[in-house]
């Protein structure tokens, strides 16, 4: 579920729901363990719920949206991901 979450959050690559659906029904096919669909959304919101959000809305003085990540609080934030997700599935 780690890597699925990393490939459906990357920022260079943007999934609508509907291709995030067709990935995970297309690795299911090819035999790979995937979670379903609902599951992956629950499990998400539920670390963003526990975790929090790195990244910061700014606005310029024009009036222009743009966002800024924490490095080192987005380095720690993973480590919390990665013990949550262990404990998960303990």
């Amino acid at each position: 579920m780690f890597l699925t979450d990393i490939l459906f959050n990357s920022p260079r690559l943007r999934f609508s729901r509907a291709q995030q659906k067709a990935v995970l029904s297309w690795a299911k096919e090819l035999g790979a363990e995937v979670p379903a669909y609902s599951n992956l959304r629950k499990t998400q919101d539920t670390l963003t719920e526990e975790l929090g959000d790195p990244t910061q809305h700014k606005v310029t003085d024009q009036g222009s949206p743009w966002y800024l990540n924490d490095i080192g609080q987005s380095i720690a934030k993973v480590r919390c991901l990665l013990i949550a997700f262990v404990s998960f599935f303990e």
